[in-house]
């Protein structure tokens, strides 16, 4: 399968199992994801929309944008699904009806460890600090992408955990592209449509219904801040100071780092990498959205911590 390819319903019926609940993943405003296994046991996630215009309208969006997207931090479009069945119904006094019903649905690679947001448990999510920075740095990527780097920039526009998989490798791809819109010009629009989830929207968009890509910038730095801080990370940031905030989050750190690392000149530096992390973040959610850094410096900036880590590693 590619993503120029229209996959008839009745095959993904057969590898979701009729869309069985011991095959679903999850459920979002917008459809339902199943786990598929196809007949050579290759493993697919099919998104199945809901029964509704406006739905189908999200569909037909979603798969116009993800199409058109090649990158190692973005989920990828394996087929669709876009077809009408008629389905017969027997009628009270026994008469026969056909029915005309819409089935659409998207088929994406299936990610092996699921959303970022079931990892979100504690304040070290389990993880070491090396995966986490992996997810943080990967995610940053696949934004720069959108953002940057297509002939017209795309918004996601509902960047939060649940919208970022992980696959075996724990290489973290941006999904859902329902709410995403391209634009190519106007840096700043505002509209009344509802965009966003509760707790990553920034301020201008629930006090104005602003949206440019500063949308994502701060929706970013909330993740961040719940990727390095536990999901209660925000908002606890904002009930102290920025140096309070980062002091404390880097002393836990740095005590789980010199249980793990015997180097006294690694633990700081990723130490180092951490509150630059922590730093970013903080920045991302400014009130001011002109204040917030465009994902390029971002990345920039994280690619100068690896580059140091890796001079240490070096000297060791």
């Amino acid at each position: 399968m590619d993503a120029g390819d229209d996959i008839p319903f009745q095959f993904l019926r057969e590898i979701t199992d009729n869309f069985s609940e011991e095959r679903k993943l999850g459920q979002g405003a917008f459809g339902v994801v199943y786990k598929g296994v196809t007949r050579n046991g290759d493993d697919v996630a099919v998104k199945r929309f809901l029964n509704s215009s406006l739905d189908f309208k999200q569909l037909k969006n979603e798969l116009y944008n993800l199409r058109k997207l090649n990158h190692q931090n973005i989920v990828q479009v394996l087929g669709y699904c876009f077809e009408t069945e008629q389905i017969a119904f027997i009628m009270q006094d026994g008469s026969r009806v056909l029915v005309d019903e819409t089935h659409g649905a998207l088929c994406l690679e299936y990610m092996h460890n699921g959303s970022l947001q079931r990892l979100l448990s504690d304040e070290f999510s389990g993880l070491e600090w090396h995966t986490q920075f992996k997810i943080i740095k990967g995610t940053c990527e696949g934004l720069k992408y959108i953002h940057e780097e297509l002939e017209e920039p795309i918004h996601h526009l509902d960047l939060k955990p649940d919208n970022i998989l992980l696959d075996k490798d724990m290489v973290p791809k941006i999904a859902d592209f329902g709410l995403s819109r391209i634009f190519p010009k106007e840096p700043t629009r505002i509209t009344q449509n509802p965009y966003g989830t509760q707790g990553y929207q920034p301020p201008e968009y629930i006090d104005r219904g602003e949206i440019s890509g500063k949308f994502d910038i701060f929706s970013l730095g909330v993740i961040m801040i719940r990727i390095v801080a536990g999901p209660k990370g925000y908002p606890k940031c904002l009930e102290m100071s920025s140096d309070e905030f980062i002091d404390q989050v880097q002393k836990n750190w740095r005590n789980r780092l010199q249980a793990t690392y015997s180097n006294g000149s690694l633990v700081e530096a990723y130490c180092h990498q951490l509150e630059t992390c922590i730093q970013i973040a903080l920045f991302c959610m400014k009130e001011d959205s002109q204040k917030r850094p465009n994902i390029g410096k971002i990345t920039e900036k994280l690619n100068e911590t690896v580059t140091a880590i890796g001079e240490v590693i070096n000297i060791i």
